[in-house]
């Protein structure tokens, strides 16, 4: 099964292995804050709960698909070298979206002003350029 979901066989393919899994996480992860945030006894003015799932949801995503390849991976070392792969590939994704979306959460639970939409919307949409550089980078496609 894990391999099935791990490979590419069409477009169609690709949407549904990529496409479904990321509007699932994303619906969930904005459910699962807005019933955070509109507890009693947290201000949530100025927050955006659509902005914030957003920023979780591709981390999530690597998460998804690192774990449907661990599976397939037997020993050490073969779990090793994948994080390692998942963590050089990924980077931007945990380094620029992660921090930006624990930052917003946690200063809405302290009670402190929460971060601008407009910051978290900016950092969502640098990161997939800052992805694509990455990648091209580290395979050697800009020499």
């Amino acid at each position: 099964m894990a391999l099935y979901l791990t490979s590419i066989m069409s477009a169609e393919d690709v949407l549904l292995k990529l496409g479904v899994p990321l509007v699932v996480m994303f619906m969930s992860g904005w459910i699962i804050i807005r019933a955070w945030v509109n507890r009693p006894g947290v201000d949530s003015s100025g927050v955006s709960p659509a902005a914030s799932s957003a920023l979780f949801a591709p981390v999530l995503l690597g998460i998804y698909f690192f774990l449907l390849q661990s599976f397939t991976q037997e020993g050490l070392a073969a779990h090793a070298e994948l994080v390692i792969l998942y963590g050089a590939i990924f980077a931007p994704t945990f380094l620029l979206l992660l921090p930006f979306g624990i930052t917003s959460l946690v200063r809405v639970r302290r009670r402190s002003a929460p971060l601008g939409n407009g910051l978290l919307c900016s950092a969502f949409a640098v990161w997939p350029i800052l992805q694509v550089v990455w990648m091209c980078l580290l395979f050697g496609e800009w020499e």
